[in-house]
């Protein structure tokens, strides 16, 4: 069979879709992946060639005016970030990347399609008849036992506002992308105006395969068939070494065989606007906690190295497979890949949430009792020490424990190829390989 991988984003947009690549890969099925241009080398480094989409996220999401906007908590920068795509889809980079779409797509059995590519696969799908199923690293399709987290930053305790929640987002979104969703069917050729995502989403009964643990998303009693939980989305130890995290420092092993285990604090996804301070801010929580400290972040200005009296260790990245269970808990932003990763390392842990997902996320590991969530602007001394207080607890550590080894027992990348090779029309291929 041959399959597209359409993802472009983040770095929790591209990993499960490579180790979705790897899977397909071994099973004998020809693989398509695009790659934004931030992680085209770490697909290349992965053994494929990715179709380049001409456009990094950290234009968006990384910027001076971005980092400002986002750790406000006001939602008008985000609908800037929205806006700022539909100024670069309505330029010539709009063009490039519906072609670099297609060329991806041309002769697929199936198209699977993270959240942001797949309105144009619904529109590509309408064109070509080509099958199309959302692979999903965070909930998207609505119900009424969570609000959607793209609108809400906290959990909302009515049905009927949470439902709420999702019709404004969604009117939210079509207003915002209606431009661009105008130029994408005109570039292909299509007549009449777009529909909202969402609605076809449901009209057009697109299958979404959630590649998410059930222990941190049960599938909602309210849910259609055609939307599944397979399980937590983990990376393989050979694809590791392609984000160059396949070894660790004898320094950091030295530092933390020093003391007792650190608090792991993850600033990579924060829209962080003083290195030093939130390095100062960690250094201060942890003295009152006795703590020490490991923080790995991204950019310039940070102390990196050992400081603070050693108390303190900054840097770019680490093997989460062989650092994460040397610590005690971890702060980190929410996103789906960081909290699947903790929580299989089996530590209780703390969400700062900074948009979208990221607030499902820590509302889940709340509900669970294995840690404590609230949004980046609320963001204190006192607030993050009071948070690893309630964190730091025997039973929250215990729980945290249980539920990580039933999350480490699961394979959401075999189970999500599985649901996809099921989900392929009979007729399209021959799902045994081609």
């Amino acid at each position: 069979m041959r399959i597209a991988l359409l993802t472009a984003g983040t770095r929790g947009d591209h990993q499960p879709y490579l180790a979705l690549a790897d899977e397909f890969r071994s099973r004998g099925h020809h693989v398509e992946i695009t790659a934004t241009e931030n992680y085209a080398d770490v697909v290349r480094r992965s053994g494929f060639e990715p179709h380049v989409i001409p456009f990094n996220s950290a234009e968006l999401l990384e910027s001076p005016a971005a980092k400002r906007g986002l750790s406000s908590g006001n939602p008008l920068p985000f609908l800037q970030i929205m806006r700022d795509t539909v100024k670069i889809m309505a330029g010539e980079r709009g063009e490039q990347m519906v072609q670099v779409l297609n060329d991806a797509c041309e002769s697929a059995d199936v198209i699977v399609s993270c959240a942001s590519t797949l309105p144009w696969a619904m529109e590509r799908r309408e064109k070509t008849g080509q099958p199309v199923i959302g692979g999903l690293p965070y909930p998207l399709e609505r119900t009424a036992e969570f609000p959607s987290s793209f609108m809400a930053k906290r959990m909302i305790a009515s049905r009927r506002l949470r439902l709420a929640t999702y019709t404004a987002f969604e009117i939210a979104y079509g207003v915002a992308y209606r431009q661009m969703d105008r130029r994408v069917r005109a570039l292909m050729g299509l007549p009449g105006a777009p529909r909202n995502p969402f609605r076809r989403m449901r009209e057009d009964a697109i299958p979404l395969v959630h590649m998410v643990s059930p222990v941190l998303l049960p599938k909602p009693a309210d849910w259609p068939e055609r939307s599944v939980v397979v399980g937590a989305p983990i990376l393989p130890e050979q694809l590791r070494g392609a984000w160059g995290e396949a070894e660790v420092d004898p320094t950091l092993s030295d530092w933390l065989d020093e003391g007792e285990p650190p608090i792991y604090f993850c600033l990579t996804g924060m829209p962080i606007l003083d290195p030093v301070g939130s390095c100062d801010l960690i250094a201060a929580v942890c003295r009152r906690l006795g703590a020490r400290a490991l923080v790995t972040v991204k950019g310039d200005g940070y102390p990196r190295g050992i400081g603070y009296d050693r108390q303190l260790y900054v840097l770019d990245s680490f093997d989460y497979d062989r650092v994460l269970p040397r610590c005690r808990a971890v702060v980190h932003h929410g996103g789906s890949g960081n909290t699947h990763d903790v929580l299989r390392a089996g530590l209780p842990a703390v969400v700062i949430g900074v948009h979208s997902d990221q607030f499902f996320y820590g509302w889940r590991i709340s509900a669970l009792g294995i840690g404590d969530d609230f949004p980046y602007p609320s963001l204190t001394e006192n607030r993050l020490y009071e948070a690893l207080v309630r964190t730091l607890t025997p039973e929250a550590r215990d729980r945290a424990a249980e539920l990580g080894r039933r999350v480490s027992a699961e394979n959401g990348i075999r189970a999500a190829a599985d649901a996809v090779e099921r989900l392929v029309p009979a007729g399209s291929a021959d799902v045994h390989g081609s």
